[in-house]
Parts: C-alpha cells; sequence; structure tokens
C-alpha cells in the first residue's frame, strides 16, 4: 500500500498480476516449464515464495491511461530480457523497469534475479508453505 500511494503522487500506480499461489499450481507450473527454464518458476519441492504469501508479481501502471508502461520484456517471458540487470531494451523501458524497482525496495522488497516484476518480502524463508486453493481461502 506504501508503494501505491508513494507512485500516485507521480501519477502511476501498480499493476498485481500474481500474489499468493497454491503449492499445487507450483507443481503445476514446474512440471509444464522445460528444465532449462526451471529458474523461471518456482520448485515444488523447496516450495515457492508465492506458496508462503510473500512475493508479488507486478509493473507499472499509468494512472490516467489505465495501461502498463513498457517494460524491456513481457511479464512472464522467460528470456534474458526479464532479468532485472538486462541492459537491452529502449532506455524507457529500463527506466520504468528500475523505477519500479527502486519503489519496491525502499519499502522492503527484494527483485529476484531472473524476473524484473517478481518482488520478495523479508524473511519469506520463515513462513510456512501454503496450499489453500481460493476457494477455500473465501469460505474461511
Amino acid at each position: 500500500m506504501r508503494v501505491q500511494q508513494s507512485l500516485a503522487r507521480e501519477g502511476l500506480g501498480l499493476l498485481v498480476f500474481d500474489g499468493y499461489r497454491p503449492w499445487y499450481v507450483t507443481r503445476m507450473f514446474w512440471d509444464a516449464t522445460p528444465e532449462h527454464q526451471h529458474h523461471f518458476v518456482g520448485d515444488p519441492v523447496k516450495g515457492s515464495r508465492h506458496n508462503r504469501g510473500c512475493a508479488v508479481d507486478l509493473t507499472l501502471v499509468d494512472l490516467r491511461s489505465g495501461k502498463p508502461l513498457p517494460m524491456p520484456s513481457l511479464y512472464d517471458e522467460f528470456t534474458e530480457r526479464a532479468y532485472p540487470a538486462y541492459a537491452g531494451g529502449s532506455a524507457q523501458e529500463r527506466a520504468n523497469r528500475d523505477h519500479l524497482r527502486a519503489a519496491m525496495e525502499r519499502e522492503g522488497f527484494t527483485v529476484y534475479e531472473f524476473e524484473w516484476w517478481h518482488f520478495d518480502y523479508r524473511d519469506w524463508q520463515s513462513w510456512p508453505i501454503g496450499n489453500l486453493r481460493f476457494e477455500d481461502i473465501e469460505r474461511r
């Protein structure tokens, strides 16, 4: 919320793609992803940061137009263009990516080394792996 409020002063906001993810979904992603790209998905043996409710995938959006700002890669693109340190793309795309990262880091999040859109909250390792389906969460 603090990131969102800070960005709003600039006419920007956050567009959330993904947050909590049940463990069984991580297993499905792992099984569907080629082995050479496993660094883009959570290892179900270890559980993912998303399974713990401590990760969020997001981007910047222009509040006036409602459109996402351009970034060096698409969301969930499994290429080197997704890396937070990727030097390609346009200067504006890199500036947008770096602006998102700086805003998130000011509030205690860290970027995942292979995905500019993935941010982990501090101490994520200390939380248990969740496997509640969304339908079951709604009933609680």
